[in-house]
């Protein structure tokens, strides 16, 4: 896949969540990792790895009720 055919594919992807009301993750290094994919430098598997890692490191040192 082309880095202009990821940049649609990202771009559909994201219009299409937010148009249905969802937020998407705006933390750079998120961005970084989208941005890194479209470039092709990472594979999608490593990029829902990095994220998945994030997410979990997120829950881990958010404040507990």
């Amino acid at each position: 896949m082309t880095p202009e055919a990821r940049r649609a594919l990202v771009d559909r992807i994201f219009d299409k969540a937010r148009a249905n009301g969802h937020t998407i993750e705006n933390d750079p290094l998120f961005i970084g990792w989208i941005e890194n994919w479209i470039a092709g430098d990472i594979e999608i598997a490593e990029l829902r790895e990095k994220y998945r890692d994030f997410l979990i490191a997120r829950h881990s040192s958010a404040p507990q009720e």
